[in-house]
């Protein structure tokens, strides 16, 4: 899949899937999205082939602006696209992470996991997996409570 941007730089970068279940699951994605075909878009956030297709076009666009354009703009862009930058989007990636029925049974790197495929395209650096492991002990100790 190879594209081009009408703005003031061509991008000959390539977006590389891994398979064409990524490509599809995109494509559905963003029918979803726009059109709201089936009205459960929340099939998708917990997906990890659309988590690894979003990665990949974040990755592909942060590539192409390597090799067109200025340090400082593909930096912009690496920091554009952190979790941390979205400190509203914190709670609602920690509560989905929450709701794994084995949260408090994954190891480490299955949690990370687990909440870079909630998070994507954004990125997760550890300072902020923390964040997010302390927000949902949080919101499962609050929901316990109620119970």
């Amino acid at each position: 899949m190879r594209y081009t941007t009408e703005g003031n730089f061509p991008m000959p970068e390539s977006v590389d899937f891994d398979d064409l279940l990524q490509m599809e699951v995109l494509l559905r994605a963003s029918m979803e999205f726009k059109f709201g075909i089936s009205g459960d878009a929340e099939i998708f956030h917990e997906s990890p082939v659309y988590a690894s297709a979003l990665n990949h076009v974040r990755e592909s666009l942060i590539s192409g602006l390597r090799s067109s354009s200025t340090p400082g703009k593909t930096q912009g862009y690496v920091e554009l696209y952190r979790l941390s930058r979205f400190e509203q989007l914190w709670e609602g990636v920690a509560r989905r992470a929450s709701s794994h029925p084995r949260w408090h049974e994954l190891g480490t790197d299955e949690m990370r996991q687990h909440v870079e495929t909630i998070a994507a395209p954004l990125t997760v650096d550890d300072e902020m997996m923390e964040i997010i492991k302390t927000e949902a002990e949080k919101i499962i100790a609050r929901d316990t409570q109620r119970e």
